[in-house]
């Protein structure tokens, strides 16, 4: 009796180590296809917004751009960089929703004479440009734009 007692409770464990197994395999399982689900929702959120992001650089550049050029020719008119030229470009790119504090615009103070070469640029920091930022290679970098134009003042008495 005390035989049959030993091979049934050795029965006991062999049907209890099979379900503890098959618990085991169902928890692994799991665990593989959480980390599938997150693995995947991490690309899929990288290609659902990584576009946009994209697409924002782009305008700002292309914005930024039109900006420093449109500057340029009246500074070209005026002969020199006023205030109410870096005033009104400063206004309208706060209307575009740029930060009047970040943006730098340089050109001459002084009186440039007609046909003579002025030096434009209008520089703004770039920001973000990835959604994630894995290898930290997202450094900051700024959106910059140099014009030359010539002069086109013509002085009036």
């Amino acid at each position: 009796m005390g035989n049959q007692q030993v091979h049934y409770d050795a029965r006991q464990i062999i049907s209890k180590g099979r379900v503890a197994s098959r618990s085991l395999d169902r928890l692994a399982l799991f665990m593989k296809s959480i980390i599938g689900l997150l693995l995947t929702v991490v690309y899929f959120l990288y290609f659902i917004f990584q576009p946009s992001v994209e697409q924002t650089v782009q305008h700002r550049d292309q914005m930024l751009q039109r900006k420093a050029f449109e500057t340029a020719h009246l500074v070209a008119l005026e002969g020199r960089m006023t205030a109410e030229i870096r005033e009104k470009t400063l206004a309208s790119l706060e209307k575009m929703n740029f930060d009047r504090s970040k943006v730098e615009l340089l050109g001459p103070s002084s009186t440039v004479e007609r046909g003579a070469l002025i030096e434009i640029s209008l520089r703004y920091p770039q920001g973000r440009t990835q959604i994630f930022d894995l290898f930290e290679a997202n450094e900051p970098r700024d959106y910059y734009y140099p014009v030359s134009i010539m002069s086109e003042h013509i002085e009036t008495s």
